[in-house]
């Protein structure tokens, strides 16, 4: 049977990839033969840069194939074959040619491998042709050839309308700042692209340096020659550079360039290597641009980033990347700073703007860096060898509360184009000017990038400037009277984070089911795979008791009938109690501090201060020890506010002076540290909150609006105080309208709401209304996740054969929860509207500035010991 031709630029990927995995194991064959004349060019690679023969092997394969394919999209009237791109590439030296003249010369060796990928390519006519010659076919090649080498590698194609809106903005910022209307072809500007990949920045910029030229009526020829002399790009894979190096040939030998002696300055390195010595570039403009890789797994101190990161000692070299890390208090944060982009962050700067007079940076990267605390040190930096900086924020968080598309497909971290200046000598005197903008996060994916591709200068965007303070965030401080209220941790200055076991077993829906997980943990026959081991925490490791600080011994020294830890209740989820083994031995991160803190008595408000709300309730309460994720079941921060310092409740976490200050304004009337609680949840836990303040709430952690109307502020506490009481189940539920009307007769597998009926396996719950089902906390469905969690085989990820052990039925305690779970939504709904009245009265009134309120102590923040 036939095969078809591949209809898609994916399917060509696979294709490809397929077939160049077969020329690769062909090449490493052929480097076995004491005979082989492939040896030569491999040579000539150093083995691939000292990776050795299978590295060589790769790199040879990759760049065959993907060269074949460029020259059929150039020439797609050729049949295909190694000979004939050889022929057709001949004038355009370099690796690519070089590695298809070898294969031509000694195609006995691979014959066979190369007749189907010559066949493959042929098949591959026009599926995959596009606008952009087909220069981003290679992400997708990558992913089908290793998918493990390209997210190393972070090989995700950058849209040409990014690319355009970058290199316009260099561009016009080069005519203003530097006087150098002809950018980037005029002779004192020099180009760095630090991951050029198959070069579609520096073709992007020989594209529109020469119409520039055009319209200056420059001669194209001469500022090719310019470009080829001072465009440098870098790529560590041998594939995309050996294609990026014939391309940038190819289009500059097209313009009229004459070209240095040893070609083009496109080379295979690592960027964050150890600098060669060359040219000295400090009297003239130094741009770096581009879009650097970045890794989404958490880096340790330890991981990549080569001589940026490490220095080198024998020199007496220090680490650039010393100059990006937090102070001592901040030291939690540092990991987030051992990130490939952070590392190009450093050298970019380090190279424009610490190794010349004057330079540019313009780089694409994921946009933590703007607001996250462990980047305090790397802001400071960039305010001290910038003389301003722009800030254009494309968003495109998939995960978070505030979802937005992205302009790259398939990443969903935020990203954004940041494009820094030093003008000179004077950088560091003063803090840079930071401006910002940030593209609508209702924007689809194409809208984003058809402002990007139309993007003709800066002054496009609004812009609006980000403290002068030197590590504070890149974003503008809150304006307006938003700005003016205190924030929510000013008022309660102790906030944590809640407990993490890093596994998933010791959390159960009954009481009975914990009892039962630690029972076959210790009669497990490998108690440290039932236990599922860490690098922090093994079986081995003593604890303490969470409690009372009293020492525990080790899990594995524990005889199989001991008698299980304290079994209690913990905050899972909003609106979503379970029962959790209560023992430092059994989770990475307990808090100990919560628990020592926590009684009869206590209340806890969570929210997230890291990351902007979205949909729903501003902060959520529990009268339980939460755990990290109780808000919105993923980016936990800090977010748990307790009202008591103490077990005993004796010790607000309130702010030292500011009940006074309520008390004179309300003329005497005391206001107890409960009463500031509950309104402060009365303000923040509804969804009218996060509506009228969507704009506000980008930026994390949420204000309180505090009245100057003592009657108002008296309703607002007592709405609190009702759903402090709702939301804890601790103020007696009241009946609503949901009834059981099918008793669940078995465990279920499956759950669904419709027309007012929730059907749980074989039982049926009603009414229930569209907006109880749907009720939100920043992308958490309260009701289905409630739902999920106990199911047969709940969703989620499992961490030990201990989840296997699932509830033995449905009980009637379990269908009592469900209703009264139901039935606080009900009423918290109702209660929603009237706080929606009784909020826009407070803003609309006479408030206190967050300037009239003392500000919380080091001590006051610190954790109670």
């Amino acid at each position: 049977m036939r095969r078809s031709a591949p209809k898609s630029s994916r399917e060509v990927a696979a294709l490809l990839a397929a077939r160049c995995v077969a020329l690769r194991d062909a090449v490493l064959a052929a480097l076995a033969a004491p005979t082989s004349q492939l040896r030569g060019l491999a040579g000539e690679w150093s083995l691939a840069a000292c990776g050795g023969e299978a590295e060589f092997a790769d790199a040879f394969a990759q760049t065959i194939a993907y060269g074949l394919w460029i020259d059929r999209l150039d020439h797609p009237t050729a049949t295909p074959t190694v000979a004939g791109a050889c022929l057709r590439g001949a004038a355009t030296p370099g690796p690519l040619a070089r590695a298809l003249a070898t294969a031509a010369q000694h195609r006995g060796e691979i014959a066979e491998a190369l007749g189907q990928l010559e066949t493959a390519v042929a098949a591959s006519a026009t599926a995959a042709r596009d606008e952009h010659g087909g220069l981003y076919l290679y992400e997708e090649f990558l992913a089908a050839y290793d998918g493990r080498l390209r997210r190393e590698a972070g090989a995700y194609y950058t849209p040409a309308e990014v690319v355009h809106a970058q290199i316009v903005a260099v561009q016009e910022l080069l005519a203003t700042e530097f006087a150098a209307p002809l950018g980037f072809a005029a002779p004192e500007v020099v180009t760095i692209d630090p991951a050029c990949g198959t070069g579609v920045y520096p073709l992007a910029i020989v594209a529109l340096a020469l119409r520039r030229a055009r319209e200056l009526k420059e001669d194209p020829a001469t500022c090719a020659s310019n470009l080829a002399a001072n465009l440098t790009a870098h790529e560590l894979l041998a594939g995309p550079f050996a294609v990026a190096h014939a391309r940038v040939t190819r289009a500059l030998l097209a313009a009229g360039a004459r070209l240095p002696a040893g070609g083009v300055r496109v080379v295979q390195r690592d960027t964050l290597a150890r600098p060669e010595r060359g040219e000295d570039d400090r009297r003239r403009i130094v741009v770096c641009i581009g879009n650097p890789p970045y890794d989404r797994r958490e880096l340790a101190e330890t991981d990549r980033g080569g001589w940026i990161r490490h220095g080198d000692r024998e020199r007496g070299e220090r680490a650039l990347l010393a100059d990006f890390l937090p102070d001592a208090a901040l030291g939690k944060h540092a990991k987030n700073v051992y990130n490939d982009y952070v590392y190009f962050w450093r050298w970019a700067l380090w190279q424009a703007c610490e190794q010349a007079e004057g330079g540019i940076v313009c780089l694409i990267t994921p946009s933590s860096f703007l607001r996250g605390p462990g980047f305090a040190a790397l802001r400071g930096h960039m305010r001290a060898v910038l003389d301003a900086l722009w800030i254009v924020d494309l968003g495109g968080d998939a995960l978070g509360p505030r979802p937005s598309a992205n302009v790259f497909k398939n990443v969903r971290t935020p990203v954004c184009i940041a494009v820094g200046v030093r003008r000179g000598k004077t950088a560091g005197t003063r803090a840079a000017a930071v401006l910002y903008t940030r593209l609508p996060e209702t924007d689809s994916r194409e809208a984003k990038l058809r402002r990007l591709g139309a993007l003709q200068s800066l002054d496009e965007f609004a812009w609006a400037r980000a403290s002068d303070d030197w590590e504070a965030p890149f974003v503008p401080t809150t304006s307006g009277a938003y700005g003016d209220w205190p924030r929510l941790v000013d008022l309660f200055p102790w906030q944590h984070a809640g407990a993490q076991w890093k596994r998933t077993w010791p959390i159960a829906v009954t009481r009975e089911l914990a009892e039962r997980r630690w029972r076959a943990l210790l009669h497990a026959d490998d108690r440290a795979a039932a236990f599922r081991e860490t690098e922090a925490w093994t079986i081995a490791r003593e604890g303490i008791d969470l409690f009372d600080g009293s020492p525990l011994p080790a899990l594995a020294s524990l005889p199989a009938e001991a008698p299980p830890p304290r079994i209690e209740r913990i905050a899972w989820r909003s609106l979503d109690r379970r029962w959790c083994l209560a023992d430092s031995r059994l989770g990475d991160r307990l808090r100990p501090a919560l628990w020592r803190a926590h009684g009869p008595s206590q209340r806890y408000m969570t929210t997230l201060l890291s990351s902007g709300l979205s949909r729903g309730p501003a902060a959520m309460a529990c009268a339980e020890v939460p755990d990290l994720h109780h808000f919105r079941g993923s980016f936990g921060d800090k977010g748990v506010i307790p009202l008591w310092r103490d077990r005993a409740a004796t010790e607000a976490n309130v702010t030292r002076g500011v009940l006074g200050v309520l008390r004179d304004m309300f003329n005497k009337r005391a206001v107890t540290a409960e009463q500031l609680f509950a309104y402060a949840y009365g303000c923040l836990a509804h969804p009218g909150y996060t509506r009228t303040l969507a704009d506000e709430l980008a930026e994390p952690g949420p204000r309180v609006p505090i009245t100057r109307n003592v009657e108002l502020f008296a309703r607002c506490a007592a709405i609190g105080e009702e759903l402090l009481g709702l939301h804890s189940f601790r103020g007696g539920v009241i009946e609503g309208r949901a009834r059981c009307v099918v008793p669940v007769s078995e465990q279920p597998r499956t759950f669904e709401w419709e027309e007012g009926v929730v059907t749980v396996g074989t039982g049926r719950f009603a009414p229930v209304t569209p907006e109880v089902w749907g009720y939100e906390v920043s992308g958490l469905k309260v009701v289905p996740s409630w739902l999920a969690g106990r199911m047969l085989q709940p969703r989620g990820r499992t961490s030990s054969p201990l989840d296997a052990l699932r509830p033995e039925g449905w009980t009637e305690a379990l269908t009592q929860e469900l209703l009264e779970l139901l039935w606080v939504l009900e009423r918290s709904l109702a209660l929603h509207d009237v706080q929606a009245e009784v909020f826009a009265q407070i803003v609309a009134g006479d408030l206190v500035a967050a300037s009239a309120l003392p500000l919380p102590t080091p001590g006051e923040i610190r954790t109670k010991p």
